[in-house]
Formats: structure tokens, sequence, C-alpha cells
């Protein structure tokens, strides 16, 4: 379950950058080619934290440096843990530009 893992460590960078704040609310962003999906962070989240939180998916962006092509990859398939995507043009693998990372968009303190 590495979607534990991967919440687990998304939590700990947001403890850290808010300083012991109280948290009242969270936004996340989860790529198109991350290595889990937007429905698989909301599950791991909802038994970890206290606080609402929306997770919002990132299209995906690539380039190849084969054809050229700058766009929106062929996902061909998506597993547990891991994606296969292509070059829509070509069928070769492309370049990631955007849609791969996880995010923390934004954060609401109590006062």
């Amino acid at each position: 379950m590495h979607e534990i893992t991967i919440a687990k460590k998304i939590l700990a960078d947001l403890k850290r950058g808010v300083k012991g704040a109280e948290i009242k609310s969270a936004v996340f962003e989860v790529g198109e080619l991350a290595h889990i999906t937007p429905e698989e962070l909301e599950e791991a989240l909802k038994g970890m934290v206290d606080f609402e939180f929306s997770v919002e998916e990132k299209a995906a962006k690539v380039r190849c440096t084969t054809c050229g092509y700058e766009g929106m990859p062929e996902i061909l398939d998506r597993d547990h843990d891991s994606i296969i995507y292509t070059c829509p043009k070509c069928s070769n693998v492309p370049e990631i530009v955007e849609g791969a990372d996880i995010k923390i968009m934004e954060v609401q303190i109590k006062e």
C-alpha cells in the first residue's frame, strides 16, 4: 500500500511547512502521471487527517524528442503502481513536461 507511504510523506511536508499551526483545510494536486491516482490519495488521507481537504488532478503534458509532439500523452495502461504512456503521434516514450508530481497547492490555518 504505497499510497499510505506517499500520504504520510505529504503530511510530513505539510506539517513541516505550517510549523506546528493547526490546519483547517488543504488542497492537493495529483498529476495524471503520478505514482498514485487522486482517488488513491484521497482514500489514504481520509483516515489520517482531521481537517478538510480536496484532491484535484493535473492533466499531463509531454514532449516527444523523436517527433516534436507536445501535448497530452496517450495512456495505454494504468495499474496500482505503474502507468504506461506513449506519444500519440509516433508511439515513442516522451519526456514529461508536467503532470507527474503531487503538490500541496493551498493550506488554511485555524485562527
